[in-house]
């Protein structure tokens, strides 16, 4: 255009000159017109040399108004002159300093309403997480408050029951303290009884002792009889002799013996009566002497029998005073129910009174927790709203960010990176090792901006922004680019990693390299892989320790045909869903478990909502870090060198971090109530043989060559 302006004024120029020369060749070649014609060509040249500078000062504006135009804040237009163009240029550099200050203040409050927008959109999320427990909780008061009203009615009833329960009661109690009193009336009466019993069986033995004492002196005298018994028998067979002897002695005197002979005989016949009547006294002696000897030894035992009836006599008075004791004792316990009861029955009184006023308040309560209920839950829509909007608030603060970022404030080059993951996760601090790797190594010509927690959209949103060439990074698990290429799925093949040993060996090796090589294809740079770690499951429904327990489960999966698969054959239903509904479908129950590694299902609290963790360990899935292939062109190569190195060390970092958390995360999840599982051997040979069929499967669609490439990797790798 300047070129323009002064092709058009020296043709006007010329065509004056042109003119003067024709009118003084026609008219008259006088001084008048000669000096004209000088002052005309002086005139053009003034002028052709005033434009011409003042082109320059306008290429010089223009070439910088079309950088500030691509976004460059840093330039300023050199001015040296005092003319228009001069106050334009000064113009211009202070509305640039006046935008660079603005559009950094602008760029400042983005960034930091792009922080707190996710920490709100974080904690309105953990917020809408407990108002919705909270009115879960509320639901199950409002309800236990309807069954503790009626309870409490029932309560009230069965208090009354007691009430008359405890006024017989305390009836009873008297009427057995009255039975108590006469017991112990009668104890004290059998008391004095047996006392009177003691002495007069004390007297019977004394009285025994006596007769056992004349017994013994009647056995002697008896015996002393039959001694003179003995004695008569005697005399009398001596009387006898000598009757015998007189007889013969009166046969010898003849006649004259005759009456001596009868004396001799009469004496004979006394003597045998005699002897007659001390065997008839013998008989009745020895009659007499078993008789007392009997006597004797019946005294005997009846004087034992009373020694041991006034023992057994004493015991029992002993007794009868314990029984007295203890019924004294029972009357006074006894009293003191009767005192309780008669307490208790006003108790109970006072108790039933009460109950009354529970079952009605309880039957406000009701009411009133019904209607925190019904609250609770719009403030659940309200909070489930307001995190929403922190979500899109979120979003928007990534957006003006990501508009603001076409600006250049300084020649501080910033890369950005955006994934799902919150800034808890593995991957925020791998890319914050990555992001002071690129800053201490570039000496500042570059920083890594981190947007985190979906900020900038889904992982898919960020892929296509990447393709776009509108964002720098992504750090997506590698199973989520099997969109574009079936090949992406290679590593979702169920357990072709048996430790995290040989997956190092392979992500670090020359396959990970060629995968990553083939990313260039849809518009991507790979620049390294890290750790994602194995995935194992949760549920909570049961716990899982064999391949019966999986079956029928509702598992979670990635939209992924092969994850998808893989939990078909083990007999499970698998629900594909996002991440961002993950924890929200199982809260309400519309799933049974999921699948992700220990990590995430510590950081997103997955245990709040389910029971039962079991480490399947089935799939080793990794992060794929990996650069717009638009506007990594653009990067100089001394730069992608240095953004390679800060990238793995990154990576590596993200995968050292993964380990050391797994252990730590197992306990935490155990220390809030996760059961957690392994499973044997021996069922995960039957695992493992339910998903064959897998591999089987995709082969053909990933490609054998590729699969086979892959094994050969793998059993390499756990040879050496």
């Amino acid at each position: 255009m300047q070129k323009n302006y002064l092709k058009v004024f020296s043709e006007i120029s010329v065509v004056l000159l042109i003119v003067l020369l024709i009118r003084m060749l026609i008219f008259d070649f006088n001084l008048c017109n000669i000096i004209i014609a000088f002052f005309v060509l002086a005139l053009y040249f003034i002028c052709f040399i005033t434009l011409h500078r003042s082109a320059k000062s306008l290429k010089n504006v223009c070439k910088q108004v079309s950088n500030i135009k691509g976004g460059d804040l840093t330039v300023a237009i050199e001015s040296r002159s005092n003319d228009e163009l001069g106050m334009i240029g000064d113009s211009i550099n202070i509305m640039l300093e006046n935008l660079r200050n603005l559009l950094s203040l602008i760029n400042d409050e983005a960034e930091e309403m792009s922080k707190k927008s996710v920490e709100f959109a974080s904690v309105s999320d953990e917020t809408n997480r407990g108002i919705k427990v909270i009115s879960a909780t509320i639901s199950e008061i409002a309800a236990g408050s309807q069954e503790t009203g009626g309870m409490a009615v029932e309560a009230a009833n069965k208090n009354s029951q007691v009430f008359e329960l405890a006024e017989n009661t305390a009836e009873e109690s008297k009427k057995v303290l009255e039975s108590t009193r006469n017991v112990l009336q009668s104890a004290k009466e059998g008391q004095m009884l047996i006392e009177k019993s003691v002495s007069v069986i004390n007297d019977i033995s004394n009285v025994t002792d006596n007769n056992t004492k004349l017994g013994n002196e009647l056995k002697d005298k008896s015996t002393e009889v039959s001694g003179i018994v003995d004695l008569i028998n005697s005399i009398s067979d001596q009387t006898n002799l000598l009757a015998l002897n007189a007889a013969i002695e009166a046969a010898r005197a003849g006649e004259h013996g005759k009456g001596f002979a009868v004396v001799a005989e009469e004496v004979r016949q006394l003597s045998n009566q005699s002897q007659q009547a001390a065997k008839r006294i013998s008989k009745i002696i020895e009659g007499m002497l078993l008789d007392t000897s009997q006597v004797v030894k019946a005294f005997g035992i009846m004087s034992k029998s009373t020694v041991s009836g006034v023992d057994t006599i004493n015991k029992a008075k002993c007794n009868f005073e314990s029984i007295i004791n203890s019924i004294e004792k029972s009357r006074e316990k006894l009293q003191q129910v009767v005192t309780h009861a008669n307490n208790q029955s006003k108790a109970t009184n006072d108790l039933m009174s009460t109950v009354h006023n529970v079952a009605a308040i309880a039957e406000e309560s009701s009411a009133s927790t019904q209607t925190v209920s019904e609250n609770s839950e719009q403030i659940s829509k309200s909070i489930a709203s307001i995190a929403g909007n922190a979500k899109k608030l979120s979003n928007m603060a990534g957006n003006l960010e990501q508009a603001l970022f076409k600006f250049k404030f300084s020649n501080v080059r910033t890369l950005r990176v955006g994934f799902e993951m919150t800034n808890n996760s593995i991957c925020y601090a791998g890319m914050e090792r990555f992001g002071q790797a690129l800053e201490k190594r570039t000496d500042g010509r570059y920083k890594l901006k981190i947007y985190h927690s979906a900020q900038l959209g889904t992982g898919m949103d960020m892929i296509e922004m990447l393709g776009k060439g509108t964002l720098e990074m992504t750090y997506p698990s590698f199973s989520t680019l099997a969109c574009f290429d079936k090949r992406f799925m290679i590593f979702d093949f169920p357990f072709i990693f048996k430790n995290e040993h040989i997956a190092d060996k392979v992500l670090n090796g020359t396959f990970a390299r060629k995968l990553l090589d083939m990313l260039e294809e849809y518009g991507f740079y790979g620049l390294a892989f890290a750790e994602n770690g194995f995935r194992d499951t949760t549920n909570s429904v049961r716990p899982i320790t064999k391949l019966e327990d999986i079956k029928g489960l509702r598992i979670r999966t990635m939209e992924n045909d092969l994850h998808i698969d893989t939990w078909k054959y083990l007999g499970a239903e698998p629900v594909p869903l996002p991440y961002a509904k993950l924890y929200n479908a199982m809260r309400k129950k519309e799933i049974d478990g999921q699948e992700n590694p220990v990590t995430a299902i510590y950081g997103d609290r997955f245990d709040e909502v389910q029971k039962y963790l079991t480490l399947t360990h089935h799939v080793y899935s990794p992060f794929v870090l990996m650069y717009s292939k638009k506007l990594w062109d653009t990067v100089p190569e001394d730069d992608k060198k240095i953004i390679i190195e800060c990238a793995k060390e990154g990576a590596l970092y993200t995968t050292e971090v993964n380990r050391k958390r797994v252990d730590r995360c197992l306990l935490e999840l155990k220390s809030r109530g996760m059961k957690v599982d392994s499973i044997s051997p021996n069922e995960m040979v039957k695992i493992k043989d339910a998903v064959k069929p897998v591999v089987d499967k995709y082969k053909n669609e990933i490609g054998k060559e590729l699969v086979k490439e892959l094994f050969d990797e793998i059993e390499k790798a756990e040879g050496i």
